[in-house]
């Protein structure tokens, strides 16, 4: 018992650092240079071709997550795990939509999915092994936080005086607190390998994006950015694979 209040003290006093630390610091309006990607190649018509491409492990991903969604050995993980799976199919499209003609108003079709696709994920863990006997999941709630920070931002942007904090907050939260559930709470039966190998993926992906030029410049066949959706993709499939099926269907 008291291993576990450890464990969720940590993990209340990492929540309440970061949103006090949202709280005081000042907003964080949308970098007018985010648009101006390194690739900016047209082939086939197509706009910034390999951004936009690149997008098709989320598409791939979340169809074989669907595939394999009537086979789940944990009844109580469908809402999430299709939440996850259509989260990442709409990912494939909204960003694939924002990368064909990069502005604020695409912009938000591409976050959309893109809180819907983490909250999912930070759901399922969190109802698996943090809040195991709650009697609501923590799906929805999650959801409707996670969208309504990507709608703020907007909301902000169009009158004048756009603010990321909550949206970097849901983004980035997770990314801290996930590693730490996994260290500190036991599994049950979602894979924490296949878990953590999304997680490593993930931050190097952000690598990748953040050096998008560099990358470019370097190996001059693709971008970061667009190394950044290919590594996300095989992360998502890492995601999907941790949750199990039934032995009969494999």
């Amino acid at each position: 018992m008291l291993k576990h209040r450890y464990a969720y003290g940590i993990l209340i006093a990492v929540t309440g650092l970061a949103v006090a630390a949202m709280l005081f610091v000042d907003r964080i309006p949308q970098d007018s240079s985010y648009h101006l990607f390194a690739d900016i190649r047209k082939i086939g018509g197509i706009n910034n071709f390999w951004n936009v491409v690149s997008n098709l492990p989320f598409l791939f991903a979340g169809l074989f997550g669907l595939s394999r969604s009537r086979f789940l050995l944990e009844a109580k993980t469908r809402s999430a795990y299709l939440s996850i799976c259509i989260g990442f199919l709409l990912v494939s499209i909204g960003s694939a939509y924002y990368h064909f003609a990069p502005s604020t108003q695409s912009l938000l079709w591409d976050r959309l999915p893109i809180t819907i696709a983490f909250m999912s994920v930070f759901s399922i863990l969190l109802d698996e092994r943090v809040i195991p006997e709650a009697k609501l999941p923590t799906l929805y709630p999650l959801m409707a936080i996670g969208t309504s920070t990507a709608a703020y931002w907007y909301w902000t942007g169009s009158v004048g005086s756009g603010d990321l904090r909550p949206y970097v907050l849901v983004q980035f939260l997770p990314v801290v607190l996930i590693p730490l559930i996994l260290m500190l709470f036991p599994g049950k039966y979602l894979n924490s390998r296949l878990l953590a190998s999304a997680l490593g993926l993930y931050v190097i992906a952000k690598l990748f994006e953040h050096f998008d030029r560099q990358v470019l410049n370097f190996i001059g066949v693709l971008s970061g950015h667009s190394i950044k959706h290919l590594l996300s993709g095989l992360a998502v499939v890492c995601i999907i694979l941790s949750v199990p099926i039934k032995k009969e269907a494999h």
